[in-house]
């Protein structure tokens, strides 16, 4: 269930502040590409025999405090396919999945890959801000399932942070709950131990890029527009 909060002014303002405080806090400690990259390759090494597959819950901001997007990604580390909801990921790939509304052409709803595409063809990998969690074969089935059952809409009390945290709680069962700001919503997951540039998304070609149509067993994918991608 979406929880709906609303800020007063004053609430927005002190939250606003100590968002910028936590964040140079954070960046200054952050590390460099580099390091990263080091870190990502140690991270992928040290990924368990059981694991098939991580999770990471994403969040970026484009126009501080209003305007960012909040989405999964789902990395396949086994030695097949697997299945992420309406999408077959294959070996050594991934895809992401978010709920879009405004800011796309083809209808309000859940998409696969635009985060995927977008963020590493506009080069901009270096503003998310992530945390990731390994997946067994029972977890990635739960997340398949939740994926198919999830509404195929956006809404005010179901937004992309709604959603997003709704996938990664029914697999980590943490109680992350939605909230109507951008700006907010990224810094309960920096205060929850996400890193900023770390995480590295397959980029898809242009033409798995996904639009998902109807609900329940008429729902299927899709090419996205060229306007929703751009």
């Amino acid at each position: 269930m979406a929880i709906a909060i609303v800020f007063t002014v004053p609430s927005v303002a002190f939250a606003a502040e100590e968002f910028e405080q936590t964040t140079a806090v954070i960046e200054e400690n952050n590390p460099t590409q580099e390091e990263a990259f080091f870190d990502e390759t140690e991270t992928q090494e040290a990924v368990n025999d059981e694991t098939v597959a991580t999770l990471s819950i994403c969040s970026a901001i484009y126009v501080w405090p209003i305007s960012g997007h909040t989405w999964i990604y789902v990395h396949n580390y086994s030695d097949e396919p697997i299945q992420v909801g309406h999408y077959e990921v294959p070996v050594g790939e991934g895809v992401s999945v978010g709920v879009f509304s405004f800011s796309v052409n083809d209808g309000w709803g859940i998409y696969y890959n635009i985060e995927a595409y977008k963020e590493n063809t506009k080069n901009r990998m270096d503003k998310v801000w992530s945390k990731s969690t390994e997946l067994d074969a029972d977890e990635l089935d739960t997340l398949h399932n939740r994926l198919l059952s999830y509404p195929n809409y956006w809404g005010f009390g179901g937004n992309c942070a709604t959603f997003a945290f709704s996938m990664w709680n029914s697999v980590t069962h943490e109680g992350y709950f939605s909230l109507l700001i951008p700006a907010i919503t990224q810094f309960m997951l920096m205060v929850s131990g996400a890193e900023k540039g770390t995480l590295e998304m397959f980029c898809p070609p242009r033409e798995h890029v996904y639009r998902l149509k109807g609900s329940g067993d008429s729902a299927h994918l899709e090419l996205a527009s060229d306007y929703s991608v751009g």
